[in-house]
């Protein structure tokens, strides 16, 4: 997910907004849904498809348990995450703090997470 409307090299409205309960327990809501090309620092890029738009998220979060969804292996160590696709690393990203930063090109920072949701 992300608010920043220019990554997206295509995008669909939603017909409905997808309601998103962030960590403090404030309800926000994704208005659309796409594609984003990140640009590595290395040159190469990794596509992310459904790719939530959601304007009032403060920078760009991408869903551990999504890449895996999609066959992607997620490696945690204490200092960083290797995600791997087949037998290729796709994706590197650094531990700073409690969470793993990912670098990419004309990018502040993209944080990987892991997600869970609890229904009431």
């Amino acid at each position: 997910m992300t608010s920043v409307r220019d990554k997206f090299v295509s995008m669909k409205e939603l017909k409905t907004p997808v309601r998103i309960t962030i960590a403090d327990g404030k309800k926000i809501d994704a208005v659309a849904m796409g594609t984003v090309v990140l640009k590595l620092m290395d040159g190469t890029s990794v596509t992310l498809s459904d790719v939530l738009y959601i304007p009032e998220v403060e920078g760009s979060l991408i869903s551990v348990a999504k890449l895996v969804e999609k066959d992607v292996v997620a490696q945690f160590s204490k200092d960083k995450c290797v995600f791997r696709y087949g037998d290729a690393n796709v994706l590197e990203a650094k531990r700073c703090g409690n969470v793993y930063k990912l670098k990419t090109v004309g990018d502040e920072v993209c944080h990987a997470a892991t997600t869970s949701r609890k229904e009431p």
